[in-house]
């Protein structure tokens, strides 16, 4: 299948570390490089600030988890960027992803992510994110609770609901806040990790990663042992417990994922499950 020109060009220009030629296999947004064989996964939308914000997201991410046992969590992030024409365009690896994920990637999946959370603070020590992701950009009660709760009056008035919000905001939100005083730094988050943003590789094989290295052949495999987990990001700089709060509440991940996850990173207590729950009406 032929290549959309513009994004043909695109590739050229910015992925020649992954092939001198790209063609189009298997659906409209796989792309294989040539004569590497390497997949990747290209898009070019309409929906700019989406696109360019789930790039920022996934090299936000990649920063903080390019060593050691966490690699390899997101995919790599070779293009990105506008088109002259006012779209936005996005390229990385392609992930053949199974939805299923057995007891020991559980236990990887919440180390990775405990350490992503651990090591990917913001140097500024500001919460948010520097593009818009769709999840991050605004201020959780006001704009989530509150606004659902705005919503829900001006479809049918309850001076009920509008008491119970206030009550939220001077006695339940400040309780469940005060032990992390002090203790809480703003951590890269995935933003919207559910279980359908998340799968292991079908292949067996380790994933293959290419360099433009000078050896016997221009692009030279090189193995990529740790099996990559997640996808679809919508990032930000916010409290991990809040990353926790949609995998909780989708369901998908076990007591396995988050005993491994605990275990890099201990819950803050008291209010732990409290501040989970609350955390679940953000996706509400």
């Amino acid at each position: 299948m032929t290549l959309d020109k513009t994004l043909d060009a695109i590739l050229r220009s910015e992925c020649s570390h992954l092939g001198t030629s790209f063609g189009s296999r298997g659906g409209s947004h796989v792309v294989v490089a040539h004569p590497s064989g390497r997949k990747l996964f290209s898009k070019i939308e309409s929906a700019v600030e989406q696109t360019i914000g789930e790039a920022e997201s996934l090299r936000a991410m990649g920063l903080s988890i390019n060593t050691g046992e966490i690699r390899n969590l997101v995919p790599e992030v070779h293009a990105s960027g506008k088109t002259a024409d006012d779209r936005a365009y996005l390229v990385t690896d392609y992930l053949d992803l199974k939805p299923s994920i057995g007891k020991a990637g559980q236990k990887a999946l919440g180390t990775r992510l405990a350490e992503m959370h651990k090591n990917g603070s913001n140097k500024d020590g500001r919460f948010g994110f520097h593009v818009a992701t769709y999840c991050g950009v605004t201020f959780w009660a006001d704009q989530r609770i509150g606004d659902l709760v705005k919503r829900i009056q001006a479809n049918q008035p309850d001076a009920e609901l509008d008491e119970l919000e206030r009550q939220m905001r001077d006695k339940v939100y400040p309780v469940l806040l005060a032990p992390l005083e002090g203790k809480v730094k703003p951590s890269i988050l995935h933003g919207d990790l559910w279980s359908g943003n998340a799968g292991t590789s079908v292949s067996q094989q380790p994933l293959q990663g290419y360099s433009s290295e000078p050896s016997n052949s221009q692009f030279q495999p090189k193995p990529c042992p740790y099996p990559k987990y997640t996808h679809a990001s919508s990032s930000y700089y916010g409290h991990n417990e809040a990353e926790l709060g949609i995998m909780n509440m989708f369901g998908g991940f076990t007591q396995d994922f988050f005993q491994a996850y605990h275990s890099v990173l201990p819950k803050i207590e008291p209010y732990y499950d409290e501040r989970l729950r609350s955390y679940e009406l953000y996706h509400q």
